[in-house]
């Protein structure tokens, strides 16, 4: 896989599962307030995409110089 390619991959996946899985942990609240349900889902959502592009980042640095 291209440079390119894995970029555009890791642009759009690291903020897409984030947002996958702080719906899923704002499912069980979901007729509670709104207040919360945001304040949860950007928390989760923050530190997901906080934790995920170091990793993309590593992902994405070539092994080798010629790469």
């Amino acid at each position: 896989m291209n440079r390119s390619l894995r970029l555009v991959v890791a642009a759009l996946g690291v903020p897409a599962l984030s947002a996958v899985a702080a719906a899923l942990v704002c499912r069980p609240i979901h007729d509670g307030p709104l207040g919360p349900q945001l304040l949860i889902f950007g928390l989760i959502l923050t530190t997901g995409i906080s934790a995920g592009l170091p990793a993309c980042l590593t992902w994405l640095t070539p092994k080798n110089p010629d790469d």
